[in-house]
């Protein structure tokens, strides 16, 4: 027991020289964190994830939850309202591109039925908000790209467990349900940010009774717990309600509200101090999560390790092309989108979908858990190494090429832009003429 307390304090510190590391090589902390874990479970047996038992689980979801809030109240409204159009177009196309290759791939490759195959690929349709979202901050990118990314790692969390959960369920009967399908997805996209909206309206209106309490600084955090739980009890979306949480507490003092209500609001709700420590929690909370997923990783099989690098490669290449074409935004710089291009790491949601097709009593399920599990290890060890490399002088070239601009197509996104900006116009004007 003295040892492990004392491997907990070393990590913390130890996690703090790889922030300065990766100043000085570009090597993500993440990537070490994880091989970390690697050593600590599979390799050495010094413990496991089954010793650890219901603790890992709440820790991977405590995580999850403070770092989408974190990231939403670190996020501009007006970055988001430019960010959502280019973030929905690459979210909802790229979700259904990777199910589509892995789908194929595990139906050729091992033969899985077409439903099997699509069922998996569903579940690693999304990518690890996170992965993303620390590795989005050490990279200082601008505000637009990094926008995207965390709202495609939130978004697809959603589509992930809605079309996997139903399609598992049309596994077992036999009928697909594209009606039943759609409305859950819609519901657990608008009902969780409208709770998560309306959790925050009501926050804001309690804070000022909160704050006269002692030692109150973590009573946001509590609340936010209370929501997130009532989300997913509901079916919702827990990590959209945290991250539209964070996103109103980020930016309530900008939002257009009558004089009546913000009269009622608290002034300064998130103090810098208060944020610091929100930091400083999501640092904390980051290291012991990515040990913990490398200690989740199994090496059982070096074939299916195989089959699962070869899924990650083609979903990178796909990913590099759908860059290109998916993302035509002018103000995005080529080095952003070589960034964006690389980041599709798994994580927790394809983590915890894994286990799914074996609860089902489906045959191949331990095969797509161990798959899976891969796939996530995999993936974040390719975004972890591409991110430094695109850096590189020989490697820059390439994506330097790769995203020149298409005088056609750049010249049809400009008419789109000029289309948009002049039906606003043309309704403005309307409006006038009405009153």
């Amino acid at each position: 027991m003295e040892i492990t307390i004392i491997c907990i304090g070393l990590l913390y510190f130890f996690s703090h020289y790889l922030t300065i590391l990766y100043q000085k090589t570009r090597i993500p902390d993440v990537l070490i964190l994880i091989f970390v874990g690697i050593l600590i479970g599979p390799v050495f047996h010094l413990a496991s994830i089954d010793s650890l038992g219901m603790l890992g689980q709440v820790l991977t979801s405590v995580a999850l939850i403070i770092i989408l809030f974190e990231g939403g109240l670190n996020m501009e409204l007006s970055s988001i309202g430019g960010s959502m159009r280019t973030a929905s177009k690459l979210t909802v196309s790229f979700f259904f591109i990777t199910a589509i290759i892995v789908g194929v791939l595990l139906h050729y490759m091992l033969h899985y039925s077409w439903l099997l195959s699509f069922i998996t690929g569903f579940i690693l349709g999304g990518t690890s908000s996170a992965v993303v979202l620390p590795m989005v901050r050490l990279l200082r990118m601008s505000d637009k790209p990094s926008t995207v990314l965390v709202l495609e790692s939130a978004l697809t969390d959603v589509l992930c467990i809605v079309f996997a959960i139903s399609f598992l369920g049309s596994y077992s009967t036999g009928v697909v349900e594209m009606g039943k399908i759609a409305g859950s997805l819609i519901s657990s996209l608008v009902l969780a940010s409208a709770l998560g909206v309306g959790a925050a309206y009501v926050w804001l209106r309690l804070m000022n009774w909160i704050k006269t309490f002692p030692n109150t600084q973590f009573t946001t955090f509590a609340f936010m717990f209370v929501v997130y739980g009532m989300a997913e009890y509901f079916g919702f979306s827990g990590a959209i309600t945290a991250l539209a949480f964070g996103i109103v507490l980020g930016n309530y003092s900008k939002i257009h509200l009558p004089e009546k209500i913000k009269s009622k609001l608290p002034d300064g709700i998130i103090t810098e101090l208060e944020r610091k420590l929100y930091s400083e929690i999501v640092f904390l909370l980051k290291i012991y999560f990515f040990v913990y997923l490398g200690m989740a990783i199994p090496f059982e099989s070096s074939y299916f390790f195989i089959i699962a690098a070869a899924l990650v490669g083609a979903i990178y290449l796909a990913r590099l092309v759908s860059t290109r074409f998916l993302v035509r935004d002018t103000d995005i710089t080529w080095e952003d989108k070589s960034v964006m291009s690389a980041m599709v790491p798994k994580g927790l949601a394809a983590a915890v979908l894994a286990g799914l097709p074996l609860q089902y009593g489906i045959p191949e399920g331990s095969e797509i858990q161990i798959i899976v599990y891969n796939v996530v290890f995999v993936s974040i060890l390719t975004t972890s190494v591409l991110i430094p490399l695109i850096r590189t002088r020989f490697i820059s070239r390439f994506y330097r090429v790769f995203f020149r601009p298409i005088p056609k197509l750049e010249k049809i996104a400009m008419i789109g832009k000029n289309n948009d900006a002049t039906s606003g116009t043309e309704s403005v004007v309307n409006q006038n003429d009405e009153v």
